[in-house]
């Protein structure tokens, strides 16, 4: 599984930016869950995500995301 990580400029800008952190298998995964998770999220944030990190064999976590959308 692997840490799919969104923030900074043009994340979820409401003002100011928000942020996206999906687990997920591979990056098509992580946009299902996000997209499950908050369907208005999408489109509003970049295709790739800012940073990826590989949790390796260790992380048995069903996908999922979390969505937080800036503040004003």
């Amino acid at each position: 599984m692997k840490l799919f990580v969104w923030k900074g400029d043009g994340v979820l800008t409401d003002y100011a930016s928000g942020m996206v952190v999906a687990i997920a298998s591979d990056l098509e995964g992580a946009h299902r869950v996000i997209h499950a998770a908050d369907h208005i999220a999408t489109g509003s944030y970049p295709a790739l995500p800012t940073e990826t990190i590989d949790l390796g064999d260790a992380c048995t976590a069903s996908p999922v995301a979390w969505v937080c959308w800036g503040g004003g």
